[in-house]
């Protein structure tokens, strides 16, 4: 969609161009045989990968928290999940760019999609110091009140950014305007 001035952002161009090419009409025609299912399957598999990026961030968090037993150290807990973060980060961004090259006006605009995304970027970066942290010493977070709240003041953000982003996830279907969100591909 072009600004009032005539001019277009590089975001509306590279929206524009993105939806003209043959790969975005392939993935958004539910007419095509061979590809009607490539969306939903894809949105099925984003929908799981999302549960088991929550679960196993949520669990993490919980123990950084100090909520549930600790039958087990930080370290070791984290060595447990954050393989399942990972790989399910990495569906996630595979379903994810299908599902954008298959409707790019109904998500790069949107002002959900663009929450999500500034909230995934600071949820992975507050994984990564978790990680990165426990790797380079394994009792870090436990070896002093101040470390423990650092701990806790992450795990919390960390908690409500993965709510923020199951939240705008869902917001995409129905923020925006015209045909962008109501798109035939729309998850109303």
């Amino acid at each position: 969609a072009a600004r009032a001035s005539g001019r277009t952002t590089v975001l509306e161009g590279f929206t524009a161009w993105l939806e003209s090419t043959e790969l975005s009409a392939t993935l958004s025609d539910p007419t095509r045989l061979g590809t009607w299912l490539i969306i939903p399957a894809s949105q099925c598999v984003h929908i799981v990968g999302v549960a088991a990026v929550v679960v196993s961030t949520t669990i993490l968090n919980l123990r950084m928290l100090g909520i549930g037993p600790a039958r087990q150290s930080t370290a070791r807990l984290s060595a447990h999940v954050m393989p399942w973060i990972w790989s399910a980060l990495i569906v996630l961004f595979l379903t994810g760019v299908v599902q954008t090259i298959a409707e790019p006006a109904r998500e790069l605009p949107n002002a959900g999609f663009r929450t999500k995304m500034a909230m995934v970027i600071a949820a992975v970066a507050i994984a990564m110091v978790f990680e990165n942290t426990l790797r380079k010493d394994p009792n870090y977070w436990e070896r002093s009140p101040e470390r423990r709240a650092g701990a806790k003041l992450l795990a919390g953000a960390s908690l409500a950014l993965w709510i923020g982003i199951v939240a705008a996830g869902r917001l995409i279907a129905y923020l925006g305007e015209g045909p962008a969100v109501n798109g035939p591909l729309a998850a109303h």
